[in-house]
């Protein structure tokens, strides 16, 4: 595993062979890989030494009993008193907060309806928590209120998707009210799928 994309990096480690790995995206002919499950690149392996595995079946069952909680979900992430539970839940967790704070903040607005998440920083982590409980990848164009929305990695430092909201309330394709930390009243405000000025949507994620 090399530090960069490219045989002109420094060596970080030897995996051994039959190493699992998961593929965050591909650069070129390498793979940024993640060796510990939690969303974040740990390094970069030539793509032709990979070899794809049977995937594991989801839990399914987490994504169900999650979904027993969506409206309780979208209940918390569309009024004041839930955003501010949700903020001051994040801050107590997150020094610095709102910097930084999407996860933490998604966190708690998960937590405070009832769906058992691990209080997380970094939007990537979250969002492979969410996979991993079963919750399902929805298009963009084909979102609705209660989808979590993953932002694409635009920026590299730290590795991982850039920001995660949750989807309040939709208008089209494109234009949604959503909640996160980025507003400085405990109330939803405007997001668009395509950015429009920040991060892009690259997907959704849904309990069903």
């Amino acid at each position: 595993m090399r530090s960069g994309p490219g045989a002109e990096f420094d060596i970080t480690s030897l995996l051994p062979h039959g190493a699992l790995v998961s593929i965050i995206k591909i650069v070129d002919s390498w793979a940024m890989i993640d060796l510990e499950g939690d969303g974040i690149a740990d390094g970069f392996v030539s793509a032709p030494f990979l070899s794809s595995v049977a995937a594991s079946t989801p839990n399914t069952a987490g994504a169900t009993l999650d979904a027993v909680h969506a409206s309780e979900f979208l209940k918390q992430g569309s009024t004041a008193a839930g955003l501010k539970a949700a903020r001051e839940a994040a801050a107590a967790s997150l020094p610095g907060y709102p910097t930084n704070g999407c996860a933490a903040h998604l966190s708690a607005l998960l937590r405070h309806s009832g769906i058992e998440v691990p209080m997380t920083l970094g939007a990537g982590k979250l969002a492979h928590i969410l996979r991993d409980r079963g919750w399902t990848r929805i298009d963009i164009g084909n979102q609705q209120p209660g989808d979590v929305g993953v932002c694409f990695d635009n920026d590299p430092t730290p590795v991982g998707a850039d920001h995660v909201y949750l989807v309040v309330s939709t208008s089209g394709a494109d234009e949604m009210m959503i909640a996160d930390n980025q507003r400085t009243t405990d109330a939803p405000h405007v997001r668009f799928a395509s950015g429009q000025g920040k991060t892009p949507t690259e997907y959704f994620l849904r309990a069903i």
